[in-house]
């Protein structure tokens, strides 16, 4: 299962690129309830259009240990980011995101993760995309307030 965060979902959402997104993922796209939530709220503020999300399975808390350390958790992150790096390193998931203090808790707790720029890398390398399509997306999301040390992915590759 591959957990995706608000970060990601937006980047890829206000380009209008989901798509690559689902593609990415496969059948083992997955957040939580606080994701969608978060989602839904940038769709009625008008930051992207209502788009279908149902590739995206919806998981639920397993148990009180899950429970708890999304609530610790929530202490100092979002609650969408709480909520998928909690069951990301219950069940040893990989995980999607672009928040820094996130990907610092999970790069300590040996969770896989990457984010846009690693998922753009990703559909180039397997032929989703081209090198100047990547490009573009990127920036497409620096445009929409991403930040990214580089404007170009070519050096990453």
């Amino acid at each position: 299962m591959i957990l995706l965060d608000n970060t990601v979902l937006s980047n890829f959402a206000l380009v209008g690129e989901l798509q690559l997104l689902e593609e990415y993922c496969g059948d083992r796209g997955a957040t939580t309830s606080h994701v969608f939530r978060e989602f839904e709220k940038g769709v009625k503020e008008g930051f992207f259009i209502n788009i279908e999300l149902g590739w995206i399975r919806r998981l639920n808390f397993e148990g009180e240990k899950e429970r708890q350390l999304f609530e610790n958790l929530s202490k100092k992150l979002g609650v969408g980011e709480a909520s998928c790096l909690a069951i990301a390193m219950h069940r040893g998931y990989g995980f999607l995101s672009d928040d820094m203090a996130v990907r610092k808790i999970a790069q300590r707790e040996g969770i896989r993760l990457s984010g846009s720029v690693g998922v753009l890398l990703e559909l180039i390398r397997g032929g989703n995309i081209s090198l100047e399509q990547g490009n573009e997306i990127l920036r497409g999301f620096i445009g929409f307030g991403y930040f990214s040390p580089m404007d170009r992915l070519d050096g990453l590759l």
